[in-house]
């Protein structure tokens, strides 16, 4: 199977044919090359680090974190593989970094609850009284919409809902799930507070 090699962020694409546009960085299709036998072989890793504020509390835990509460978290992402010879990168870190927010920003400034936590129908009123549920022309930080198995996010509210407690191992995974498909990731780590949990892909 054909390589393509996005000359903007260094995306690689398999496939018979370019995709249309690239899923990171959005250049079009024509931007691509096909990759070569010719092209660098050493295998480095692009890192960049995007940070987001949010509050959430363990359902059912014994402590302080049963309450609502908040954080700062730092995800680290870790992207490996050959360096793009039209640019010097192995993904550029902007592309990953704009590419990530997409999804991230849905998680900044958001309240991120367990779906069987009695506080989200609660919350979900309070929004609803405030004519706020749907949006407001105040929210512009909105992200791509997902329902996945482990989260769906409800941007117009800036709320995210997931099936697991939202501790840094499992928003690992939620994170993982959502940027494995279009970036070649080798290790993801995220700290919250004083905790952090790193997630070894290769």
């Amino acid at each position: 199977m054909k390589k393509w090699v996005c000359k903007k962020c260094g995306y690689v694409h398999t496939g018979g044919s370019a995709p249309s546009n690239c899923p990171v960085c959005h250049v079009a299709g024509t931007q691509f090359r096909e990759q070569t036998a010719d092209d660098e072989k050493r295998v480095l890793t692009s890192i960049t680090k995007l940070n987001i504020q949010y509050a959430h509390r363990f359902l059912g835990y014994i402590g302080e974190a049963q309450y609502l509460h908040g954080h700062t978290g730092t995800l680290t992402i870790e992207v490996e593989g050959g360096v793009n010879t039209s640019n010097g990168f192995v993904v550029a870190c902007n592309s990953i970094k704009n590419h990530t927010w997409e999804y991230l920003v849905n998680f900044d400034h958001a309240i991120i609850l367990q779906e069987e936590d009695p506080i989200l129908p609660e919350l979900l009123k309070v929004y609803e009284a405030q004519g706020i549920k749907d949006g407001s022309s105040f929210n512009t930080s909105t992200g791509v919409v997902f329902d996945t198995d482990l989260a769906k996010a409800y941007p117009k509210c800036r709320l995210v809902v997931v099936k697991k407690v939202a501790t840094v191992e499992n928003l690992l995974e939620v994170f993982y799930s959502l940027l494995k498909d279009t970036l070649n990731i080798k290790k993801l780590t995220f700290t919250s507070g004083d905790n952090a949990a790193t997630l070894n892909v290769k």
